[in-house]
């Protein structure tokens, strides 16, 4: 009897057992089911939530794309007016030849007439002491050939005259147009750069919606770090003062970067005036560094101006030729005259010093950089090439100096 009993027992703990698994399992199943469905639904939604960003961060890279395609075209008409004027020249050259040449000519002529009491007695000396017929009839020929020969030499020569002030005319208007396409291309960099950091920001924060924690941060960082870059570069395109006078700036001295902007918002009304004064600028002794840029740049006098250009293989551009100058006197700076000019302590005219850098604007943006040489003059790569040139003509454009 006590060994069924306990066979009996065993049983029944066994069904226990068994019952109590199954409620288990039961339990367990029921609890990781939805789980699994709640992680395809969140995985489903990720991807959906990818998938549209993705589309948005893809419209924010065709923006950039087609104010590029608009900046390559406009690259295309400044180059062709370059190659114009080129031509231009190389015909202007041309015609100088001649008309010196001829003139070289028609000097002698002059002088053997002058020699002699009229010119119709030269003619008609070499005509009388003909021998025969025959040679008269060749004397004939000879002076009536000289005659047109001479009349011709100085109808050439007027022609050439009238049409060499033509080609200068003609220069002088393609030198305009070329000055025009410099600073639509420059404003339209300026544009482009304000237009790069803004959509970086808003690429950076699409990004962070679908990041890991860890990857979260460092997007949220580099996205208020765009923004920042972003807003500096919009309310400097926005409101750029010009230099009115000497001592104009000369509260903005202890700003930094960014910081003359305030001052830019109050002085609307100096925006896109040219100044009817002349601005008196220091000339004060340069560092080793700037030295040395200057050295740098000046080894590329002469060289085409390039739009995007940063280095000798490419040919330079205003804000180029700038960078890879200081790079090579061990100075890091930005790559646009923006950024240039952000990163730059601002100073007065009167302060200015061989080195410090000097900023334009044609109205909108920060459009065009050169290096100070003192006396009044600057280094910098613009429509004509890398020139050294006087500041006076760009005094209307003027924004103001920066250090480095």
């Amino acid at each position: 009897m006590k060994g069924k009993n306990n066979v009996g027992k065993r049983n029944k703990w066994r069904k226990s057992m068994v019952l109590a698994l199954a409620l288990a399992g039961g339990l367990l199943f029921n609890t990781v089911q939805p789980t699994e469905v709640h992680a395809e639904e969140t995985s489903q939604q990720m991807i959906d939530k990818k998938a549209k960003i993705d589309t948005e961060v893809k419209k924010l890279q065709e923006e950039l794309k087609k104010l590029q395609q608009e900046i390559d075209e406009k690259v295309k008409v400044f180059n062709k007016v370059q190659a114009d004027i080129k031509e231009v020249d190389a015909n202007i050259v041309d015609t100088k030849k001649r008309i010196e040449q001829r003139s070289v000519i028609l000097s002698d002529r002059m002088a053997a007439y002058q020699a002699q009491d009229n010119t119709v007695g030269i003619y008609l000396n070499a005509v009388l002491e003909s021998k025969s017929f025959a040679d008269l009839m060749d004397r004939v020929v000879a002076v009536k050939t000289l005659m047109d020969a001479d009349q011709e030499l100085v109808d050439q020569q007027e022609a050439d005259k009238a049409n060499l002030e033509k080609q200068k005319a003609t220069l002088d208007e393609k030198q305009k147009e070329l000055q025009k396409q410099f600073q639509e291309l420059q404003e339209k960099e300026s544009e482009m750069e304000v237009k790069k950091a803004e959509n970086e920001a808003k690429s950076l924060a699409l990004k962070a919606q679908i990041a890991t924690k860890q990857e979260e941060e460092r997007l949220e960082a580099e996205r208020k770090a765009a923004e920042e870059e972003a807003a500096r570069l919009r309310a400097l395109q926005a409101a750029t003062p010009v230099v009115q006078a000497t001592n104009n700036n000369d509260n903005n001295n202890s700003n930094n970067n960014g910081d003359s902007n305030s001052d830019a918002n109050n002085n609307g009304k100096a925006n896109n005036e040219k100044s009817s004064q002349k601005v008196v600028v220091g000339s004060g002794s340069g560092t080793a560094s700037s030295g040395d840029a200057i050295s740098t740049a000046k080894q590329f006098l002469g060289r085409s101006y390039v739009w995007g250009g940063s280095n000798p293989s490419t040919g330079f551009d205003c804000s180029g030729l700038v960078q890879w100058s200081y790079q090579q006197a061990g100075v890091s700076l930005p790559r646009t005259a923006s950024q240039q000019y952000l990163a730059t302590q601002r100073i007065s005219a009167s302060e200015a010093r061989v080195g410090d850098l000097v900023f334009f604007s044609y109205g909108s943006g920060i459009a065009h950089v050169g290096i100070y040489l003192g006396n009044n003059t600057m280094i910098d790569a613009q429509n004509k090439g890398v020139v050294i040139e006087s500041l006076d003509w760009w005094n209307q454009y003027l924004v103001g100096f920066g250090r480095i």
